[in-house]
């Protein structure tokens, strides 16, 4: 094992113990989003904190769905069209052991993506299938959920304010 994945798995470890030991939380619309239980695909820990202020969309997606592949492309083209309008977050949940990088770089998606590796965060915000998303106000509250792609509409919506 190379040293900075028994890093990362330890850290891993150790950060699911504290979560653990933490009040259980859920997502519910209208209320404060859950903390996020994610890592960056160097191994560091993610926080929420980091995008309050503005509008964040949080798409939930796995790698053997091709409509979440799609909809990471479609999201990436709005957000280039409408710089500064939405952050968007792509939070992968297929594991620790998934190797999703390789398919970043194939479908050449640049997003800032995240790995559940194990699954807390999907399971805080009821995530059931994929893709899923929520978009959260500048103030940390979850204002809508979406089950399947989001509505062309909702996201000339949301990019165009």
């Amino acid at each position: 094992m190379r040293i900075n994945t028994l890093l990362a798995v330890l850290s891993a470890v150790v950060f699911s113990v504290v979560l653990f030991g933490c009040k259980e939380q859920t997502a519910e619309i209208g209320k404060k989003a859950p903390d996020i239980a994610a890592f960056d695909l160097q191994g560091n820990q993610a926080e929420l904190n980091r995008f309050r202020g503005k509008t964040l969309l949080m798409s939930f997606w796995s790698g053997t769905c091709g409509v979440c592949v799609a909809e990471l492309k479609t999201l990436e083209k709005m957000a280039g069209e409408y710089p500064g309008k939405v952050e968007i977050v792509a939070i992968n949940i297929d594991g620790e052991n998934a190797d999703i990088q390789s398919l970043l770089t194939k479908q050449k998606i640049r997003l800032p993506v995240l790995k559940d590796q194990l699954k807390i965060t999907g399971e805080r915000y009821g995530v059931t299938g994929t893709p899923t998303s929520f978009v959260i106000s500048p103030e940390g509250n979850i204002q809508a959920k979406y089950e399947g792609l989001i509505p062309e509409e909702t996201l000339q919506k949301l990019f165009k304010g």
